[in-house]
């Protein structure tokens, strides 16, 4: 059902956490996971069972210090213990579809609160300039309105977000409308009808419905742009100044991209093992036969491996970036072989449920395009 949370004096913000607060207190959930702002610019992902507790709720900080996904995860695992909200982006909701086909999360019991995202900044550079100046949301929201690319105090978004051509959220139980919304006279919501009736929300048609398409339509069309000029770009990058070595060359292997990737799940990895810990004759030799060899070298077997894991659920987040010290787009190579990938078996990550992973389904007739005998 399409129904409308009322804005009292412009103040969206007010009005969600309104939204949040009812959801606990009618009991539609017991916890909900959302992000708190526990001073004026710390942003911190929370679980949250007191309703007073919701006042600090600020599901519309543009910042992501986790893909949440991750953190659903840990919530859930093969159960969920107590009704779940959780309140995520459009890039995090994808990942955790893809988590539970990797029997990793599970949906049962959870209702997915899902805002339109209108892209984040890197969490080091928002905070420094959130202590400059407070951020002005009501501009932050009218460029939502206007399907234009966010700024604040100069920043630029995330490159992920930058690209990102999904910014709507797919699969909502609960979808909470901003891009071109004017939210200081309402905020559209469209809902499962079970729970618009627990909470006693009127249907409402939305009567901003069409010019909200022309928004997000527009604003994917730039990006979509945006994406394909980049991945282009690292392609070319791939083949040439030494390729993917090349691209990796600054790579200190300390693993953050793997940590904060939603994707990345296994308890025990490879590369954290002894498996690489080779002798000292195994260097010695190595060494002989090439006349070179470099030390630690297992950086891009490291980074080819993940790619070969993970390319097809890849939901181009761009954690991966943010989190790496030497400032390698480790987000954008994925995005350009994961799309490659993605499109080679017509799979798009996050997009239904229901829909099997290709890496683990065996289709009789695959590859058959490429010459593969029946």
């Amino acid at each position: 059902m399409d129904t409308i949370i009322q804005v009292e004096n412009g103040d969206a913000l007010t009005a969600l956490r309104t939204l949040l607060r009812k959801l606990l207190e009618n009991n539609v959930v017991e916890a909900l996971y959302v992000p708190l702002q526990i001073d004026s610019s710390a942003i911190i992902p929370a679980l949250v069972t007191d309703p007073d507790r919701l006042a600090n709720a600020n599901p519309l900080a543009p910042v992501m210090p986790i893909n949440s996904a991750r953190a659903v995860s840990a919530l859930t695992g093969k159960h969920v213990p107590a009704r779940l909200g959780v309140v995520l982006r459009s890039c995090e909701i994808r990942a955790l579809i893809e988590l539970v086909k990797l029997q990793q999360a599970t949906l049962d019991g959870v209702t997915l609160i899902g805002v339109d995202c209108l892209g984040t900044f890197e969490l080091s550079d928002y905070y420094e300039k959130k202590q400059e100046a407070p951020m002005n949301l009501d501009a932050f929201l009218n460029s939502a309105k206007d399907g234009i690319q966010a700024e604040f105090e100069g920043l630029n978004l995330r490159p992920a977000c930058q690209m990102c051509v999904q910014p709507e959220p797919q699969q909502a139980d609960i979808h909470v409308h901003l891009l071109g919304v004017d939210t200081s006279q309402g905020i559209p919501v469209r809902i499962k009808d079970e729970i618009g009736v627990a909470l006693e929300m009127p249907i409402i048609t939305d009567e901003e419905s069409n010019s909200r398409k022309a928004v997000v339509d527009r604003l994917v069309a730039s990006r979509t742009q945006a994406r394909e000029r980049e991945l282009a770009a690292m392609r070319n990058r791939m083949v040439s100044n030494g390729g993917m070595a090349g691209l990796f060359a600054t790579c200190i292997r300390c693993h953050n991209c793997m940590t904060a990737c939603p994707i990345c799940y296994c308890k025990t990895c490879l590369f954290k093992t002894v498996a690489f810990d080779h002798t000292p004759e195994h260097y010695l030799n190595a060494a002989q036969n090439k006349g070179a060899l470099r030390m630690l070298g297992d950086n891009l077997l490291f980074h080819l491996t993940r790619l070969n894991h993970m390319s097809t659920s890849c939901v181009s987040c761009g954690m991966c970036t943010s989190a790496c010290p030497s400032d390698i787009p480790v987000g954008t190579i994925f995005s350009a072989v994961g799309a490659q990938t993605q499109a080679a078996f017509g799979y798009f990550p996050g997009r239904d449920v229901n829909e099997p992973l290709p890496l683990i389904t065996f289709q009789a007739d695959e590859w058959i395009e490429i010459g593969e005998a029946r």
